[in-house]
C-alpha cells in the first residue's frame, strides 16, 4: 500500500478515553496551504553505557517520540482563531461586527483530529494537543496563514496514535 497526498484534516471532540468520535461529528479544519503538511517524527533520544577504555556500548537504551502533524490553513476566520490559537471573540461597543482579542493567557482545548490521505492509509489522534501560531506574509504577495502543530497524547484505552486502510474500516 502506498500513502501519498492529502484529502482533508478533520477534527472533532477530544477523549481522553481513547475513543475517536464517528466521521459524521467532525467537520473540517479549513483549507490546508498546499504544501504544508508534513507527518514527522523525531529520531529517539538514546541513552548509552560504556565499559571503560571501550567504543561499543554494553547497553544502548532508546526513549521514542511521537510523531507530530504539521500544517497550515490559509481561510481562518476569528472563531478559527479563537478556537486554535486562544483569544476572545468580542464586540466593539455600538458596533455589530466582532473581533479578536488576544494576550497569550488564554488556554486551548485538545481536539480529536483525523487525517484524510488521497490514497492508502488515514490517520486518528482521539486526545490532540494544538499549537497553532499566526504567520501573515503581509506583503502583496503574501497571505495569513496560522500554523499548526499537532501532537497526539496518552489516552486511557488504546494508544495516542492509530493508522488504518479506510478500505478496511
Amino acid at each position: 500500500m502506498v500513502t501519498l497526498g492529502l484529502a482533508e484534516i478533520l477534527v472533532g471532540t477530544a477523549s481522553e478515553a481513547g475513543t475517536m468520535p464517528a466521521e459524521s461529528a467532525l467537520t473540517k479544519l479549513g483549507k490546508t496551504y498546499k504544501d504544508t503538511a508534513k507527518f514527522t517524527q523525531e529520531a529517539s533520544e538514546v541513552t548509552e553505557h560504556f565499559e571503560e577504555g571501550r567504543a561499543a556500548p554494553e547497553v544502548r537504551k532508546k526513549s521514542k517520540k511521537i510523531p507530530k502533524l504539521t500544517f497550515s490553513i490559509m481561510d481562518a476566520d476569528i472563531d478559527a482563531l479563537v478556537k486554535y490559537v486562544g483569544g476572545t471573540k468580542v464586540s466593539k461597543s455600538g458596533s455589530t461586527k466582532t473581533r479578536w482579542a488576544f494576550d497569550g493567557s488564554e488556554q486551548v482545548e485538545n481536539r480529536a483530529i483525523l487525517v484524510k490521505t488521497e490514497q492508502g492509509l488515514y490517520f486518528e489522534m482521539p486526545n490532540a494537543d494544538i499549537e497553532a501560531v499566526v504567520n501573515a506574509d503581509m506583503s502583496a504577495k503574501g497571505i495569513f496563514l496560522v500554523e499548526f502543530t499537532v501532537t497526539p497524547l496518552a489516552v486511557k484505552d488504546g494508544k495516542a496514535l492509530r493508522a488504518y486502510d479506510p478500505k478496511e474500516a
